[in-house]
């Protein structure tokens, strides 16, 4: 078998692959009684995080889509399933009969704002192994990667 590296943790890739899994269970984990998958949960809150950040009502799935880096037509298909729980509205875009206006009604913000606790809570345990600096560190190295190398 052929790879560059001698021992399986010397691969960046695979270490984040690690990571990530083990993150992504203790998030499930925390989100279980909210009964909200990972990407649930991120679309909502996104649309009620970017509603306030933007101080207008709605946004578009295509600005939450590329918010959130999920797949557009991911995005679409969990905000059905958000639809149909009643956590939040779309509704056609007044300009553009292509796009669709995701509001979060009442019932959504509500659930947002209390899965929103215990996913920060399940990250501060998380990432708490990193001491404050190497935290810091951890995620300016995350956003040159996130954005190619242009901080």
């Amino acid at each position: 078998m052929s790879s560059e590296f001698t021992e399986a943790t010397d691969s960046p890739g695979f270490l984040l692959w690690q990571v990530t899994t083990i993150w992504q269970r203790r998030i499930r984990q925390a989100l279980e009684s909210f009964e909200l998958t990972h990407t649930q949960f991120v679309l909502l809150f996104s649309c009620h995080w970017l509603y306030h950040k933007a101080g207008r009502p709605g946004v578009t799935q295509v600005q939450l889509a590329q918010h959130t880096k999920v797949d557009v037509n991911v995005a679409s298909q969990v905000l059905r399933t958000l639809q149909k729980r009643g956590l939040i509205d779309r509704t056609p875009h007044a300009t553009d009969t292509r796009a669709k206006v995701i509001t979060v009604t009442p019932t959504g913000i509500d659930l947002a704002t209390r899965a929103v606790r215990a996913v920060e809570a399940a990250d501060r345990t998380f990432f708490s192994l990193l001491g404050d600096a190497s935290k810091d560190e951890m995620i300016r190295l995350m956003f040159r990667l996130l954005t190619g190398g242009s901080d």
